[in-house]
């Protein structure tokens, strides 16, 4: 561990599910948190005899060693007893919860995860955990963070006196700290929330968390009953002890849950409509596409590798979505990376994942593209950027399914199909010395090649109104008709962008379009259907960007660039106004 790692309070994640592992990663790591990991319970156990961390946050559900035995035998050992676990489940029955805080954790994070919540209870933990060490010199310091919990907490001495009470349990109970502050809690608590209180004080020596289930009510400053679930705790400060009640509102808990219930049934909704759209945009135009999507047909079946080759924006990721949709990997992920769009010293980082510690700013082990797509399939756009270093990694996984995280020893085996795509010739790469031509091979066992739009003009018009039919549902528009010059022109055209910049110029003209007809702009000003077949791609594709480099004041990348706008990547672009001969007049 670091020396910055020793100022930050340490949290022992232990969960078995990657996905819900690197969420927590995301959330909890940074200048706050430090952050370990463990992937079983036996792992754990090992772990906290060379690092003691601050929490523990431990999944219920896990295969050998499941959490409630895990937390038994860190309770059982003197060295770890005292560190606070906060259970991880999905399990909704009380006995589940009552049995956690029987075995000595103290409080549990429902799944699936609230940020806010993760956060809170961490927090309200770590610094309950720092009250019992010195809470005399810290009270000022707790009281900031409890200020800021999102759960009402209100601390009682031993005849029930209330000496705290944060923002949230003014806001809960309609009363300010002010006027709550040294009232017996009988004011704000249910006649058998008392009893269980009452007990729990009487319990000799210090009695473990107990949690208190839906059924009891709390009273709210203008005498409004509200039921409640919460947990209560104790704690020794300078010979006395304190109780501490931990309590949220249900009803508003359950407001929360209906709204993320409508945010998830939202998520799904989208999520279907983008499959639509995107087996629209595949099947749309298939006429030209019609022998690439039998080849789709064919290997889709199969686990073979594939390498999908074309030029920019003829749609290679789309048909990467298909052969992953039609085969018997449709139903597990289909993880994508592009290796032209992170710089060379992070690509190995993010297939291969790294260890904590494996270089500058690895502050947790981070699962890698290889991992996440276990038993699915990896899309490897740009795969002619990759470099030839990490090119011979990646030929190691292809050959024996294998790797290592970055920095670490211990040998992942992974299940994964691979489809790549490139824009370039790797047969030419290969043989200049640019591309391993092993790997080219290796990727190579089942070629597609996606023809350019210039090619198969034939499906401009059915392009052109899908797009149209889309964007004007977008932007709610009522656009009927493409007169025949118009569609005349689109077809007259060479589409060095292919079927990208044929969307992005059909939505800027429905944007433009007044009428039920649809407008062109003055993009294809010297484009008409009856010069169209003097023109020539150069002269076309010239025309074309000379008129983008002019509409964004000359301005090739960044954001409302001319490549933006052409739907190319800015390199890209630079290379065409090279070989074009394309340069700024003074």
């Amino acid at each position: 561990m670091s020396p910055a790692d020793t100022d930050r309070p340490l949290i022992l994640v232990v969960e078995d599910v990657p996905a819900n592992l690197s969420i927590l990663l995301d959330l909890l790591s940074g200048d706050r948190f430090a952050v370990s990991v463990a992937e079983d319970g036996e792992s754990a156990l090992e772990q906290v005899n060379y690092v003691r961390p601050d929490i523990i946050l431990l999944d219920v559900m896990m295969p050998r060693l499941d959490g409630f035995a895990t937390c038994r035998q860190l309770k059982a050992n003197p060295a770890t007893r005292d560190i606070p676990i906060i259970f991880m489940t999905g399990l909704t029955d009380t006995v589940d919860k009552v049995r956690g805080l029987e075995l000595g954790a103290v409080d549990y994070i429902t799944k699936p995860f609230q940020h806010e919540e993760v956060l809170a209870r961490v927090s309200i933990h770590l610094e309950l955990k720092q009250l019992r060490q010195r809470l005399q010199e810290s009270e000022e310091r707790l009281s900031r963070i409890i200020e800021s919990a999102m759960d009402a907490i209100v601390a009682l001495d031993h005849e029930g006196r209330v000496t705290l009470f944060n923002r949230a349990a003014e806001r809960v109970f309609r009363c300010p700290a002010s006027a709550a502050v040294g009232r017996f809690c009988k004011q704000f608590l249910a006649a058998r929330l008392c009893r269980v209180l009452g007990d729990y004080m009487r319990c000799d020596g210090r009695p473990a968390p107990i949690w208190v289930p839906e059924g009891h009510s709390a009273v709210r400053a203008d005498g409004e009953a509200f039921r409640i679930e919460a947990s209560l705790s104790c704690a020794e400060a300078g010979g006395q002890t304190i109780y501490i009640l931990i309590l949220r509102d249900i009803e508003e808990r359950r407001q929360a849950e209906a709204e993320v219930g409508q945010l998830r049934g939202l998520n799904r909704y989208l999520q279907e409509e983008l499959l639509e759209a995107q087996a629209g945009e595949e099947l749309v135009g298939a006429a030209g596409l019609h022998h690439v999507l039998e080849q789709v047909r064919q290997v889709a079946g199969t686990d073979a590798s594939v390498l999908v080759s074309g030029e920019t924006g003829t749609g290679k990721e789309l048909i990467a979505q298909a052969i992953h949709r039609k085969s018997a990997r449709g139903n597990k992920p289909l993880v994508k990376l592009n290796c032209a769009a992170l710089p060379a010293n992070l690509i190995e980082s993010e297939l291969f994942g790294h260890e904590k510690g494996a270089f500058t700013g690895a502050v947790a082990r981070k699962a890698g593209r290889f991992e996440l797509a276990d038993g699915g399939t990896l899309f490897l756009d740009e795969i002619g950027e990759l470099a030839l270093d990490l090119q011979a990694k990646l030929l190691r996984v292809l050959q024996d399914g294998e790797f290592e995280r970055l920095g670490g020893t211990r040998t992942q085996k992974v299940d994964v199909r691979i489809i790549a795509a490139t824009n370039r010739s790797l047969a030419e790469e290969a043989a200049a010395g640019r591309f391993r031509a092993d790997l080219y091979y290796r990727l190579n066992v089942f070629p597609i090649a996606l023809p350019p739009l210039r090619e198969r003009t034939g499906d401009i018009a059915p392009l052109v109104a899908y797009f149209v039919r889309r964007y004007a549902a977008k932007y709610g528009k009522h656009i009927d008709a493409v007169p025949e010059a118009r569609l005349g022109v689109l077809q007259g055209y060479r589409w060095p962008g292919n079927v990208r910049e044929l969307q992005h110029v059909i939505e800027r003209a429905v944007i433009l379009t007044q009428g039920s007809q649809l407008a062109l702009g003055d993009w294809f000003r010297d484009v008409t259907p009856t010069a169209r077949d003097a023109l020539t791609l150069e002269d076309a594709e010239r025309a074309h960007i000379l008129k983008a480099l002019e509409q964004t004041g000359w301005r090739v990348s960044g954001k409302a660039g001319a490549a933006e706008r052409l739907g190319l990547r800015p390199t890209t672009l630079e290379s065409r106004m090279k070989r074009l001969a394309i340069t700024r007049k003074a």
